[in-house]
């Protein structure tokens, strides 16, 4: 009897999370349970596409996100546009279909279609799918010897996991060959596999799940003749799209004024400055100081993580080196050290620099966004002296692009001399808007800051710093500025100012020395930067055409391609 009410005693007990386990079978992350494609491609070059993403949120979010790439890149790096036409769009609670919702807004901005699905006014949670049924249109290949459909199913740009993923694909011509891709951008990975349903239909399948930031491409081929050939409209489109405003020589010197006049920042008075500026932290002086975000920038966040805490750095032999998460329940405030930091580490602790993750150049390209996105929220650079800089830029690659097709047979009867001049032009009008300084007048007060802080970087003598210093914080005040010292050039110098003073390794470094001295210490951070340098360069062996951390691209050969390949593609997330 008392072994009766123990066992009734415990089942009780256990009930409570015995339910729980059985109602809760995803895990307590944002992630997508199924992505399913259904693509139809009509003889006249139309791509159907219907895409129902399955959205799990563990918590209370409105919606999702939808980009949708439509500029590509072709062959000579010109853009080649596509058109998306929106068909139908609706959302609901998986099992509900005739509970839709239909709200929406749809926007552009750098070439993709951005649908923001969802009500702001009303929160969900749980398994939701959203229906996103649209058209695409010169978003095919032609060759000499077959027709082409080269698709990034999924696209690149998603920020969860996608459990379970297959498209349904058909065409108007024979499929006489087949392939998939899958994985991060420029994977030659196939963990996928095709189920035949007839000459001209099939069905992609994933084979397993893909991680944040991968994706599955298809590249179907077909006998020639099977679409109509729109290749000489697609010719005549990609120069009306990159021709813009074709600017004469008496325009061209109207731009010059007006880069001296508009495009200029004053000169400020240099002033020592002991300190970097509040709230700059490397990567993001390296963008005001450098106008872009770089290899050493990189080292020097990584060494200020270190230096705040969130990393050890340890020294395993010559030129190895490790990184371990440390004090994981720090909080990292700024954006891109985070971004950094995750994608140093991904699931692991600990790793070393040499086998960081090949992908890792996805990060670094995915930190500059978010720098450049910051430096314009922050008012540190002029959003119209973007537009005045980009608009230059563009008119010099539209110009070089009237320079290749007017010796092109499209363009038969441009003159040879206006084909060297406008070359000439776009040239100099390209030199002339990278002039263009973009900060405001608040990022070039800070830029003059970070100016005086290398300034005293590189002028520091061990009296000036005992002057300004108490003697008991060399250590602080090294470490504080070695970051911004690296972002110079000056790090070997900053070092040799402590070099007999600071004696003792930093508490986030451990290396192999018998003594201990801050210039042995910079020598290997260099070897550091050298090693995560390495991974920070995309591969340059992908074969599949042109192609970005988001999107794909329209200019490929059968024989080759890669993950994030193809038109289509772009990104899922949540808001």
């Amino acid at each position: 009897m008392k072994k009766f009410l123990l066992s009734i005693f415990v089942s009780l007990f256990l009930l409570p999370c015995t339910l729980v386990s059985a109602q809760d079978p995803f895990s307590d992350q944002r992630q997508i349970t199924l992505f399913k494609s259904t693509i139809t491609v009509e003889k006249n070059t139309e791509i159907n596409i219907r895409e129902e993403i399955t959205y799990y949120f563990p918590g209370y979010n409105h919606g999702i996100i939808r980009e949708i790439p439509t500029d590509y890149k072709t062959g000579g790096g010109f853009k080649r546009p596509t058109t998306l036409t929106l068909n139908d769009l609706y959302y609901y609670p998986k099992g509900q279909t005739t509970l839709s919702n239909t709200m929406y807004e749809r926007s552009s901005k750098m070439g993709y279609s951005i649908f923001k699905i969802g009500d702001p006014e009303t929160t969900i949670t749980g398994e939701y799918t959203f229906v996103i049924d649209y058209t695409l249109h010169n978003a095919v290949n032609f060759f000499d010897d077959h027709d082409e459909i080269y698709l990034n199913i999924t696209g690149n740009g998603t920020d969860v996991p996608i459990n379970k993923s297959y498209a349904e694909i058909k065409l108007p011509g024979e499929i006489t060959e087949k392939i998939c891709f899958t994985g991060m951008v420029g994977s030659e990975e196939k963990n996928c596999d095709f189920e035949e349903i007839s000459s001209n239909e099939t069905r992609v399948n994933m084979k397993g799940s893909l991680e944040p930031y991968e994706g599955l491409t298809v590249a179907l081929k077909m006998p020639k003749g099977s679409l109509n050939d729109t290749s000489k409209t697609q010719l005549i489109e990609i120069f009306l799209a990159n021709i813009g405003i074709l600017l004469p020589v008496p325009i061209f010197f109207l731009i010059l004024y007006l880069v001296k006049s508009k495009g200029k920042n004053k000169k400020l008075t240099i002033i020592p400055n002991y300190d970097a500026p509040k709230d700059i932290y490397p990567l993001l002086a390296g963008q005001i100081f450098n106008n872009t975000v770089n290899n050493k920038h990189i080292t020097a966040e990584i060494i200020k993580l270190a230096i705040d805490g969130h990393i050890k750095i340890k020294e395993d032999g010559k030129n190895k080196f490790i990184l371990a998460k440390d004090n994981i329940s720090k909080e990292i405030l700024e954006e891109a050290p985070r971004a950094l930091y995750a994608g140093i580490f991904k699931t692991k602790d600990e790793i070393a620099t040499k086998d960081i993750d090949s992908t890792f150049y996805v990060t670094v390209n995915n930190i500059k966004s978010i720098v450049n996105k910051e430096v314009y929220e922050k008012t540190f650079f002029n959003k119209q002296r973007q537009k005045f800089k980009g608009s230059l830029i563009g008119i010099g690659i539209v110009a070089l692009f009237l320079t290749f097709v007017s010796i092109t047979p499209l363009a038969y009867i441009a003159a040879s001399a206006w084909s060297i001049g406008l070359g000439i032009s776009a040239l100099i009008t390209i030199i002339l808007g990278t002039t263009v300084d973009l900060k405001s007048d608040l990022g070039n007060k800070t830029y003059y800051d970070i100016l005086g802080l290398k300034m005293y970087i590189n002028t520091a003598e061990k009296h000036r710093i005992e002057f300004h210093n108490d003697p008991k914080k060399f250590k602080g005040v090294f470490e504080k500025l070695l970051p911004y010292a690296i972002i110079f050039g000056l790090e070997k110098k900053w070092a040799k100012e402590f070099e007999d003073l600071y004696k003792q390794p930093p508490s986030w470094y451990e290396g192999n020395f018998q003594t201990f001295n801050t210039y042995m210490l910079t020598n290997s951070i260099s070897r550091i930067g050298s090693n995560v340098q390495s991974k920070s360069i995309a591969p340059t062996n992908s074969s599949g055409g042109f192609s970005s951390s988001h999107g794909g691209s329209g200019g490929s050969g059968f024989s080759g391609g890669s993950s994030g390949g193809g038109f289509g593609g772009g990104g899922t997330s949540s808001w």
